[in-house]
């Protein structure tokens, strides 16, 4: 068996010539899109990051900006509201309106407190303490003396008293 002789004939050679020189001008057009295609698309890929950088630096600030406020509000808070609880309520047995008498008293003893910020009010908290405990409160002739048992303090002032009476 034999191999025809067709390399020999023209049109084949034309044939084979322009089959290798389009495959070889198609790989380098190929070559060349891809190219093109792939470097535009890494400037593209080059500025979004730029953004997302610039965008992730401004919210690091808005943050850092946000957590100084936050940390400087919180120092700034202020006292709003002033509490009084009576603990041995029960067992004095005093009428509704001594007890509310009571209650008032302290709280316009406490007045000066009232919308100060926290931060200087719990740096004179024993004297808070000590002008709750030493006054004597004279209400319907009879007299009492409070003993503080425990002091809450944040926007609302809340202290839980016991009653004595100061005969």
């Amino acid at each position: 068996m034999r191999i025809p002789t067709l390399y020999r004939d023209k049109s084949w050679q034309r044939f084979f010539a322009g089959f290798f020189l389009g495959t070889i001008i198609g790989w380098v057009f190929f070559l060349f899109q891809f190219g093109t295609v792939h470097e535009n698309l890494l400037l593209e890929i080059g500025n979004q990051q730029a953004v997302i950088d610039k965008h992730e630096k401004t919210i690091d600030i808005l943050r850092e900006d946000q957590d100084k406020q936050n940390r400087e509000n919180q120092q700034l808070l202020t006292v709003q509201d002033i509490r009084i609880e009576f603990i041995n309520e029960s067992e004095v047995k005093l009428s509704e309106l001594t007890l509310h008498e009571l209650r008032d008293a302290v709280e316009s003893e406490l007045e000066n407190v009232r919308n100060k910020d926290i931060e200087s009010v719990a740096n004179s908290r024993e004297f808070l303490l000590k002008t709750v405990e030493n006054k004597i409160f004279i209400i319907n002739d009879k007299r009492f003396q409070l003993k503080v048992e425990q002091l809450f303090l944040f926007t609302t002032l809340e202290i839980h008293v016991m009653i004595v009476s100061a005969d």
